[in-house]
């Protein structure tokens, strides 16, 4: 039980950051969808071209999630938003 408890805050300690990187872009939604458009994107961050966004979404939808956002900025493909 305690080495199970420990791994729960282990990974805990690893998600948070990448929760927080996603959630920081999250306040763009402006539709409240939790989903990000191209326009959401670029209206914080005019600078992420239409190639740049159709990389970030792997799902190929259209709109970047938060999972797709959390591992573009970790691969570098997306900076991290002001908050």
């Amino acid at each position: 039980m305690k080495l199970t408890l420990t791994r729960l805050i282990a990974a805990s300690l690893v998600t948070l950051p990448m929760a927080a990187m996603a959630a920081d872009y999250m306040a763009a939604d402006s539709n409240e969808d939790g989903m990000l458009s191209l326009e959401e994107v670029q209206a914080i961050l005019p600078e992420v071209t239409t190639d740049t966004f159709l990389a970030v979404d792997a799902d190929g939808d259209g709109l970047i999630n938060a999972d797709e956002l959390t591992v573009a900025q970790t691969e570098g493909l997306m900076p991290e938003a002001d908050s």
